[in-house]
């Protein structure tokens, strides 16, 4: 039986195991997205991706799924934003910023922040991504390790333990930045999924409230315990993280309000 969606002030999609896996679209997601769009709902894809929300639509397009750049929003977006928000300088100077991430977050700050090369300079943060990111090699490791004992801030993306690829499990960005602070003693701030940062900001850039949206996603942690943080309804997909034998051990306050097999539920 069809969902109706219409009471709600946006619907919130999860992308990597609730409307795409790798590179394939999950069954329902194409035909959901359209009907979204087509009946002017407002609603949004979301994703603790360290890339920008330019190269995640780009991505959803091959797929055959096209949404809209502002309708996308992912980690590396909430933690360019706690960037250029939080480390502003009283006299307006801009942030300086370590770069332990992606090309994405390079393409997001370009321009809003003076990018630091060295442990030599001062630093006012550093982001962090997962340790197979491009701008996260050993050498640059080791950088950000020495800025991060002379103060500079801990900007994790997410906090993922792990990420699945082609290659299977993967360490997160969670997972690096809690050895970087770790050893540099120090306690990492982060900006995606399910931190109520990511939902709040995401909430203000679609001129909603969090107790009027609806998100849809497979991930227990970090989609349905964080929206839930916020007062949002939520629905657990099957086709992802969660399995439906993982809800038996969940208290009532903590249950998704629907599960569902996959998104063609929804249709």
């Amino acid at each position: 039986m069809p969902i109706d969606l219409s009471p709600y002030q946006a619907v919130l999609l999860d992308l990597d195991g609730t409307v795409y896996h790798e590179d394939q679209p999950l069954p329902g997601a194409i035909q959901l997205i359209r009907r979204l769009h087509e009946q002017g709902k407002n609603y949004a894809c979301l994703s603790n991706s360290t890339s920008s929300p330019l190269r995640v639509a780009t991505r959803l397009g091959t797929m055959g799924v096209d949404v809209d750049l502002d309708r996308v929003y992912t980690a590396a977006a909430a933690a360019a934003d706690y960037a250029v928000s939080h480390f502003r300088h009283p006299d307006n100077s801009r942030p300086r910023i370590y770069n332990l991430a992606t090309e994405g977050i390079q393409e997001m700050l370009d321009g809003l922040v003076d990018w630091v090369q060295t442990d030599a300079e001062p630093c006012d943060a550093i982001i962090i991504g997962a340790p197979a990111n491009s701008h996260a090699t050993p050498e640059r490791q080791r950088v950000a390790l020495h800025l991060a004992r002379k103060g500079a801030a801990a900007v994790g993306i997410c906090s993922d333990r792990v990420y699945p690829s082609e290659r299977g499990l993967e360490f997160g960005s969670g997972a690096l930045s809690w050895l970087l602070c770790f050893a540099a003693a120090v306690e990492p701030v982060f900006c995606g999924k399910p931190q109520e940062i990511f939902f709040e900001e995401l909430c203000r850039r679609l001129n909603v409230e969090p107790d009027g949206c609806l998100l849809i996603g497979d991930n227990l942690e970090s989609d349905i315990f964080g929206a839930k943080a916020v007062g949002m309804r939520t629905i657990l997909t099957l086709t992802g993280v969660a399995r439906r034998g993982d809800l038996a051990k969940l208290p009532p306050d903590w249950q998704p309000d629907l599960v569902i097999e996959d998104l063609t539920d929804l249709l």
